[in-house]
């Protein structure tokens, strides 16, 4: 307990510095990275800890970006409450998938989000009452809790401390019992049901979890670049971030985050290649599946076994001699 809150300590101070430290160009991947790690961590507790496969992530990202960009633009809602707003949103809309994945799951479940990315994509975007610019909708206020969102400097404070929060509550639930509860669920539905487990409102949390976080995520997005349009929020992108949770294995979710953050990193500080991360996600996958099928969690694993023999103490022989 007590090296858990001195990582939560550390991961606060750690906005600050890069505010204190970083340019505005490496603030501005900062701010990049903690989207994709609050992407993330509701996609690993839905995958990995409830076993339900999801593509509609990115699609619910953009319903929080959008809720959020229409509720302050064109309703005057203050921006932190228009975050909760676009929450909620998401929230509302993974309804459409979460109620199916109580009958479903497995190969027809990833079709069925699949094809509501899609049609969020090419129609859910483009219809005038969500979307009435084509161009994207400007955000109307530029200060988030008292800091300016058009600086990355300012604006990987609120944003960091609000990702530490969300890595810092999945952690603590991944350890509680209703963690271990939906590991059950996901393991064996029929075990789980027998032993008193409320399979339903299990996936249903599952989902809203992983749709709340995305629409946090999706809020940031629009924040960060002040107006959000259409094609901010492609279906390649699900696959991608579905790629990292993949990638991390099941476990601990800082494995996960590990990667989300590195694709998030990677278009941003490679501009120039940034079109090839449809092909890292996938090529990163096989290099690490062929060495640890675990994912990064098994990699971590494996290296703390040897660290763990190689400094374990060396036993020491008795003597078997009796006296003489």
């Amino acid at each position: 307990m007590n090296k858990q809150r001195v990582g939560v300590a550390i991961g606060l101070v750690i906005p600050f510095l890069c505010a204190w430290r970083l340019s505005e160009f490496g603030n501005t991947v900062v701010v990049q990275m903690c989207i994709g790690m609050l992407t993330a961590a509701g996609l690993h507790v839905l995958v990995h800890w409830a076993g339900q496969i999801s593509l509609a992530q990115v699609a619910l990202m953009g319903v929080g970006a959008f809720v959020t960009a229409r509720a302050n633009a064109d309703f005057s809602v203050p921006l932190p409450l228009a975050v909760v707003l676009g929450m909620a949103g998401a929230v509302v809309a993974s309804m459409a998938i979460g109620l199916p994945a109580l009958r479903i799951r497995g190969l027809a479940l990833a079709i069925i989000t699949l094809a509501f990315a899609f049609a969020a994509s090419r129609w859910l975007f483009l219809q005038h009452w969500l979307v009435p610019q084509i161009s994207g909708i400007p955000l109307r206020d530029d200060r988030l809790l008292g800091f300016d969102i058009t600086q990355s400097r300012q604006l990987v404070i609120p944003v960091g401390l609000v990702c530490v929060g969300v890595v810092a509550l999945t952690h603590y639930l991944g350890k509680s019992t209703l963690g271990r509860s939906l590991r059950m669920v996901a393991h064996d539905e029929e075990v789980a049901a027998a032993s008193g487990i409320g399979v339903p409102a299990h996936k249903l949390l599952a989902f809203s979890y992983a749709a709340a976080c995305a629409g946090l995520a999706g809020a940031f997005t629009v924040i960060s670049i002040g107006r959000v349009g259409p094609q901010a929020f492609p279906v390649n992108k699900a696959v991608l971030y579905l790629s990292a949770v993949l990638l991390g294995g099941a476990g601990p979710v800082f494995a996960s985050l590990r990667a989300a953050a590195g694709f998030a990193a990677f278009p941003v500080l490679f501009r120039g290649l940034g079109h090839y991360i449809d092909v890292v996600g996938p090529l990163a996958i096989l290099a690490v599946v062929i060495a640890s099928p675990s994912g990064l969690n098994g990699l971590d694993r494996a290296l703390h076994e040897r660290l763990a023999r190689r400094h374990a103490p060396v036993p020491v022989p008795v003597s078997g001699g009796g006296p003489s």
